[in-house]
């Protein structure tokens, strides 16, 4: 068997890995120059910096087992010191009230006593309390139903910061059944949810957690890209980067992937490419999965990276850093020198800024701009006193999936439409955007595309 893999990012490298563990040949096509997609970490002057995803959450499993599989969990390190969420409301910065999740509290007295929230914003909270259920069988944005439960208090300062930056889009539009479903259930077993989170906190603290979820490499998740990559080769596997993809054909030995300056045959192909360019692929074959993936509209950010002095600041810098709930020129700040060890020269304080397209124009300002910007909130809001000594500016276009309403009927169109052929398709479009998604996805779909061509004929109309 032959598995050709379409694109180099964390999920094409995982299906690559699956395809030799379940014993093909293997060959990866990326289309730009390197391999890791969104992971891309860059080491310089004694710095590591994050231009992607810094870290990964421990709690589902794909990561770390790939991890240890390629033997790096002796790399594996946990958020350095106290981490403290914080919130940025009305110009204040606050801590999130103790036991509040990204949207409820699993606590009364510090959902009260938050200044956060407005007395009316909390007031509103309550009324969920005596409301009936109110969920329906269809899907809804997650923004639409906590409104209409909670209040748009809690959707503006707790539910659009902490959810929309993971999925780069407003709560408003995200597909409350494919990112919150235990929402749904939370309502269908306690009918209100309030009553369910205090429930869950009940229970949780019974049962004492292990600290933060997050964890990353001692030299940054690159260097997961590189040992997997020198793993593949090692093992057999083609690795092959400026190779673009032109389009699939149907042979009588399986599928042509023709290229700009080539082509090559493979009984199976798993596309990992993003949402776009899969539907331009797979068009003319598959037009109902590839009308699916088209219809899954993709967000912007910029990631814009900063070094200063530690004596630019007026006291020690110790917190991990802060979401926006409030207007602002970025969506939230990680202070990556205090929230991972080893990320900055001692007496350098390396600060990372999140400019997604939901805050407006100034996610398609200049780099110049942008910077201007991003230090002026950092001086405004931790008194940073002169420019940083070194800056980075890293675009993400076009490349972030938003799990909107009827996400997942698009995702279930796509899967069944591939499921007669040795087609699949991976990656953060479709089960997932964190890293141990992509890797689980990517595993997954290898395996089932093996599968498809070697349990019965396939079926094509």
């Amino acid at each position: 068997m032959r598995l050709a893999v379409v694109g180099g990012g964390i999920a094409g490298l995982a299906a690559a890995w699956e395809g030799l563990r379940q014993g093909a040949d293997v060959v990866l096509l990326e289309a730009s120059d390197r391999l890791g997609g969104k992971i891309l970490t860059e080491r310089a002057g004694g710095r590591i910096v994050e231009h992607g995803p810094d870290s990964f959450v421990a709690y589902r499993p794909a990561g770390l087992e790939l991890i240890r599989e390629l033997g790096l969990e002796d790399q594996i390190i946990a958020t350095h010191g106290t981490r403290k969420v914080q919130l940025r409301s009305r110009g204040r910065m606050h801590p999130l009230p103790d036991g509040m999740g990204m949207v409820l509290p699993t606590k009364m007295w510090p959902f009260i006593r938050t200044g956060i929230l407005s007395p009316w914003d909390k007031v509103r909270a309550g009324l969920d309390l005596v409301l009936p259920r109110l969920l329906g069988s269809e899907d809804v944005a997650i923004g639409d139903f906590l409104g209409r439960r909670l209040g748009k208090g809690i959707v503006r300062k707790f539910a659009d910061p902490m959810i929309g930056g993971i999925y780069g889009a407003t709560v408003e539009e995200l597909s409350l059944d494919a990112v919150l479903p235990s929402l749904r259930v939370s309502e269908r077993d306690h009918r209100s949810l309030m009553l369910a989170s205090f429930a869950q906190g009940r229970s949780a603290r019974a049962t004492p957690g292990a600290g933060s979820p997050f964890r990353t490499l001692s030299e940054g998740l690159g260097s997961l890209v590189e040992r997997l990559s020198e793993a593949l080769v090692a093992q057999g596997a083609e690795l092959r980067t400026g190779a673009d993809v032109q389009r699939l054909e149907l042979v009588a030995a399986g599928t042509r992937l023709v290229l700009a300056d080539d082509e090559l045959e493979a009984d199976a192909v798993v596309l990992a490419t993003g949402p776009a360019r899969a539907a331009r692929l797979l068009a003319e074959a598959e037009p109902e999965a590839a009308a699916a993936l088209a219809a899954i509209p993709v967000a912007s950010t910029a990631v814009v990276t900063l070094a200063y002095p530690r004596e630019a600041f007026p006291g020690p810098v110790t917190s991990h850093g802060w979401l926006e709930a409030g207007a602002a020129p970025v969506s939230g700040i990680t202070i990556s020198s205090a929230k991972w060890a080893g990320r900055a020269p001692e007496g350098e304080v390396l600060i990372r800024a999140f400019v997604p397209d939901r805050v407006g124009a100034m996610s398609t300002a200049s780099d110049e701009e942008l910077l201007v910007a991003v230090q002026g909130h950092i001086a405004a809001v931790l008194g940073a006193a002169g420019a940083p000594t070194a800056t980075w500016v890293r675009r993400w276009r076009h490349v972030m999936p938003k799990y909107t309403v009827g996400h997942l009927a698009r995702v279930a169109t796509v899967d069944r439409a591939l499921e007669p052929s040795g087609w699949r398709v991976a990656g953060s479009a479709l089960h997932g955007v964190g890293v141990p998604d992509c890797i689980a996805d990517g595993r997954a779909q290898a395996k089932a595309a093996l599968a498809a061509i070697t349990s019965e004929p396939r079926i094509r109309s």
